[in-house]
């Protein structure tokens, strides 16, 4: 029976994996919810977990650890390379210059700028607090796998080079910026938990939790499996779902461009509230019903949504005064300070157009 009952955990997880893998590589890099994912992952851990209490056993509790990093692994390079990343690319001169522009090497100024600026609030929450607690799980799973990992020294070395890892993929794949408190506070953020465990004396009462069965009676544990496996399966439903319709979307041009290639400077049209800049291009855009308006109509009349541009674009990065974002055809720079909107061609670099 406990064969059996691994055997369909192991079976659901993988399924799983690879209908968020599919979803993941094809429309991740479009903006994604930050919580559905974390959910999905937090369900199949949950699943690991009612495995290890229904067969408890020793042996299942220690490969179940291993489970659950290799599910942190999957969510947190989701997190740090793909989800709500531009799509992968090799670097160039130009990136390599613009990527040494805007590193940052100065503590605390990102923390700093996030927490003065205007900008969305789960933009701060996910750049401050999703960072502080990114790398709690894995300070975790290092103690249950040894006890060696109870010592700062050890866990800042393994918490170093994770971040160092994060850092270098990024940079490869053009999926971010070196950051020093990227640093601060993830490693900060895993230590800091690592003292209070350590103060509490909890520890214990951690490992005991993961490797017993709480005294759970028998049929209560299956109707918890049972409702998380149902839960799983129905998320795994919707990513089929939303995959093909996002597939289906896809197919359809929301951006007309028309460049003057005589031009080299941004035409300036004055919203409310803020300026919108074009450089050398004419756009059109074309909403659901299939009606066409100029992009200055569209944004004037909300049937373009600055706060929903993300249906339309990929995130490409968060800088201090900066949004940028890019499809096929089109990049837009949107202003964190003032809200002015540049829009050029897919050539379009930014050169500090919001400073």
């Amino acid at each position: 029976m406990n064969k059996k009952l691994v055997l369909f955990n192991l079976a659901l997880l993988l399924i799983s994996i690879l209908i968020f893998g599919e979803y993941l590589i094809n429309f991740a890099s479009t903006s994604s919810s930050y919580i559905l994912f974390l959910l999905f992952f937090c369900l199949l851990a949950l699943h690991i977990f009612v495995i290890g209490i229904i067969c408890n056993q020793e042996k299942i509790y220690k490969q179940n650890i291993k489970l659950y990093l290799l599910l942190y692994i999957i969510l947190l390079i989701s997190l740090t390379i793909f989800i709500n990343r531009p799509s992968f690319a090799l670097f160039d001169y130009q990136y390599l210059q613009d990527y040494l522009n805007n590193i940052n090497i100065i503590p605390f100024k990102t923390i700093i700028h996030f927490l003065n600026s205007n900008i969305n609030f789960g933009i701060k929450i996910y750049n401050i607090l999703g960072n502080i607690i990114a790398l709690i799980p894995l300070s975790l799973l290092l103690i249950f796998i040894n006890d060696k990992y109870l010592s700062y020294k050890k866990q800042f070395i393994v918490l170093f080079l994770t971040v160092l890892g994060i850092e270098l993929c990024q940079f490869l794949l053009a999926a971010g910026r070196f950051d020093i408190d990227d640093f601060i506070l993830n490693i900060g953020g895993a230590l800091l938990f690592l003292v209070i465990i350590k103060k509490t004396k909890t520890i214990n009462t951690l490992k005991h939790l993961f490797n017993n069965d709480l005294n759970i009676p028998p049929f209560t544990k299956y109707i918890i499996l049972i409702i998380v496996s149902v839960a799983i399966i129905i998320m795994d439903v919707l990513f089929c779902l939303d995959l093909n319709i996002h597939t289906n979307d896809s197919e359809k041009v929301y951006f007309e461009v028309s460049k003057d290639t005589s031009c080299d400077y941004f035409r300036k049209i004055e919203l409310a509230n803020y300026n919108l800049y074009l450089k050398c291009i004419e756009v059109y855009f074309t909403n659901q019903d299939n009606y066409q308006f100029t992009l200055e109509s569209a944004l004037t009349n909300g049937e373009l949504d600055l706060n929903n541009l993300d249906k339309y674009f990929k995130i490409v990065e968060f800088l201090e005064n900066v949004t940028i974002y890019r499809n096929n055809n089109l990049v837009m720079f949107t202003c964190n300070n003032n809200q002015d909107i540049y829009v050029g061609d897919e050539t379009m670099e930014y050169k500090g157009e919001c400073e």
